[in-house]
């Protein structure tokens, strides 16, 4: 699998080529210290090992979608002015109550 001449090694091809990922996506990773390599002579070398855990690493995580929180959980009002907190709706208690606390803004 390897093309590169240290034994136990991968080029930023070959681990590209394995996690079915641009050349340019392995560097990132190796930049941003998520994927452990090293640099020899200017050019990014791979464990296969560190390749195998950050392969198994990327299986687990979970996607965009998973990271989301359900909208049963949501309480979108809860951040506006006498909406969400409180018995009512009263806009000018709302209003007042965030005049007092924001007295300081002046």
């Amino acid at each position: 699998m390897s093309s590169a001449s240290i034994p136990g090694l991968l080029t930023v091809a070959d681990a590209a080529q394995a996690l079915d990922r641009s050349t340019e996506q392995v560097r990132r990773y190796l930049r941003e210290g998520r994927l452990k390599g090293r640099r020899l002579g200017g050019q990014w070398f791979i464990d296969e090992k560190a390749l195998s855990d950050f392969r198994e690493a990327l299986t687990v995580s979970s996607t965009w979608a998973d990271r989301l929180k359900l909208a049963s959980n949501l309480k979108p009002l809860d951040g506006v002015i006498a909406i969400g907190h409180g018995g009512g709706s009263n806009i000018a208690e709302g209003k007042d109550a965030y005049r007092r606390s924001a007295w300081w803004r002046r």
